[in-house]
């Protein structure tokens, strides 16, 4: 009967809390940045120049393992289909 009234103890979600503040620091970071650079009259650029070392990061590996997969599965002829390595 003593564990009924024992208190539970509340659980964090610890990656949710650090994902949502980093993409919040972000959102802020940019409203900031625009509004300096429309206040200075600079044109804003689109593209893959605004993105962060982090952000370009992640790209390039995505691009590395798109091409690795291309050559893996069509130039070697190793498909999904057939068996081996």
């Amino acid at each position: 009967m003593a564990n009924k009234y024992k208190k539970k103890r509340e659980v964090r979600n610890k990656s949710k809390d650090w994902l949502t503040d980093y993409y919040q620091t972000g959102r802020e970071w940019e409203k900031d940045n625009r509004r300096r650079r429309e206040e200075a009259g600079e044109k804003e650029e689109k593209g893959l120049r605004n993105l962060n070392s982090f952000e370009l990061g992640c790209i390039v590996i995505i691009v590395l393992a798109l091409i690795g997969m291309f050559i893996k599965y069509f130039l070697l002829g190793h498909g999904f289909w057939t068996t081996g390595i």
